[in-house]
């Protein structure tokens, strides 16, 4: 599950820079950068009168390789035992299924190497990308979602959290989810920095690997070609 290097420095250069820049227009310099590292997240009035949050960056992300996956779907189990005491695919932070998803113009001669839209029957498994700015941290109305500050996992605080589901609707794909037995929305917090999907895992087929390099596997353009990794 190598990616080129041209791409995986391609892509730590423009991550770098991005946040970079994110620093300077919000106006925080250093001292907003040491706060975002110290307290996970932290918000900020900008010069043009917007607010905007500063998160602090994972310290990794969990990658699903489709070609060694089995199906087994052990992951989902131990991620539910550990995390809620219970086994649920349902709630599970990493979710399985099968890629069958044609898209509206139906069966293309590409189904066998086509992904996403027009589907080709891999087994996939979603996983949470700990995304520099998170879209369920964003929504979430009562700021229930921050960066832990061991591992920079986003996680919810399940005092805080409401329940109302905002943070299931906006990530793209679908991995925070409210349970319905406690009311209260879970999402992957990295088991501490050790994962136990992965460890669980009896092919290697879902791997922990620090930031810059599951970056370069999830988002680089020649991910899903180069790695399998679901992008």
């Amino acid at each position: 599950m190598d990616t080129t290097k041209s791409a995986h420095e391609g892509e730590s250069k423009r991550s770098t820079s991005s946040r970079r820049e994110f620093l300077r227009i919000a106006g925080t310099g250093l001292a907003g950068a040491f706060a975002a590292a110290a307290f996970g997240c932290v918000s900020f009035d900008t010069r043009d009168g917007r607010k905007v949050k500063v998160w602090a960056t994972s310290s990794g992300a969990i990658v699903h390789d489709p070609n060694r996956c089995v199906a087994c779907r052990r992951c989902e189990t131990a991620c539910t035992v550990r995390n809620d005491g219970k086994g649920s695919a349902y709630i599970s932070r990493i979710k399985v299924s099968r890629n069958l998803n044609y898209g509206i113009d139906g069966v293309s001669a590409a189904y066998a190497t086509s992904v996403g839209q027009m589907g080709n029957f891999r087994v996939v498994g979603e996983t949470c990308r700990q995304c520099s700015h998170p879209a369920c941290g964003e929504a979430c109305p009562a700021g229930a979602i921050s960066a832990d500050k061991k591992t920079g996992a986003r996680v919810v605080d399940q005092r805080k959290c409401v329940g109302c589901g905002a943070c299931e609707r906006a990530c793209p794909w679908g991995i925070a989810t409210v349970d319905p037995e406690t009311e209260k929305s879970t999402k992957c917090l990295l088991c501490g920095g050790d994962p136990n999907c992965a460890k669980n895992c009896p092919t290697g087929a879902v791997r922990f690997y620090p930031w810059e390099e599951a970056e370069a596997l999830l988002f680089a353009p020649s991910a899903d070609a180069t790695s399998g990794a679901t992008a």
